[in-house]
């Protein structure tokens, strides 16, 4: 073996970070989610007069759906 096949692996060696490299980072966006919704549900009556819904609007704000 080489020096440079310790530094350089091989598409198949690799191929199991990228599949834990997507696993991390679908953690870290349905983090980034949670973490925003709770400073949606944080906001005061006032500021959400200003984006021009209500406390009622929220649960469908959330979860995405449209009337």
């Amino acid at each position: 073996m080489t020096a440079t096949a310790l530094h350089h692996p091989s598409f198949r060696s690799a191929a199991p970070l990228r599949g834990l490299a997507r696993w991390w980072q679908g953690l870290a966006a349905a983090r980034r989610l949670a973490a925003e919704q709770r400073e949606l549900m944080a906001l005061g009556q006032h500021q959400l007069n200003d984006l021009g819904i209500g406390h009622s609007e929220l649960p469908h704000v959330l979860r995405g759906e449209q009337d």
